[in-house]
């Protein structure tokens, strides 16, 4: 049987093109995002109340290059805001190089009204181009201010008598 050079060139090359398609595939990706109540996030945690740090992970995986993580809230059920809509002033950006995770913390304070959210990590590549997404709902619920310490009765005469 003899073998056509014109054949194992086109065979050659059909080679080489799905070998590259194949290389071209194996990109970055998100491959976890999880919220905690501990910076190593060992505490996986999807509720937090007032007081609480919020931390977040999301893990880069397969990433020969370099990647931007941007973080963001969007409200889901929040008094005050529309279902849908982003929180102003909630976007934080992380560049990463490498296989490794993108870390973030938010500190819950008053400010903040309760609520169901959706913590959302997107991967942008150089380009700018969202390459994964990932989301995690939360619930934040406000607790009550310390109540004021109560002035006792003789107290509050002592500062009638001093006026």
């Amino acid at each position: 049987m003899k073998i056509n050079n014109k054949f194992i060139a086109i065979t050659g090359l059909a080679l080489a093109f799905i070998v590259m398609q194949a290389c071209s595939l194996s990109t970055a990706n998100l491959s976890s995002f999880k919220t905690s109540t501990d910076k190593d996030g060992k505490t996986e945690a999807s509720s937090f109340k007032t007081g609480d740090t919020l931390y977040g992970k999301a893990q880069v995986s397969n990433n020969p290059g370099k990647v931007k993580v941007k973080f963001y809230w969007v409200a889901e059920d929040v008094k005050g805001a529309t279902k849908g809509e982003t929180l102003k002033g909630s976007e934080v950006s992380v560049d990463i190089e490498g296989d490794r995770s993108a870390d973030y913390s938010l500190p819950i304070t008053p400010a903040l009204p309760a609520g169901t959210y959706m913590l959302n990590a997107d991967m942008l590549n150089d380009a700018g181009e969202k390459k994964g997404s990932k989301s995690v709902k939360v619930t934040i619920t406000q607790t009550a201010p310390p109540a004021a310490p109560k002035v006792a009765e003789d107290d509050a005469e002592d500062e009638k008598d001093d006026k």
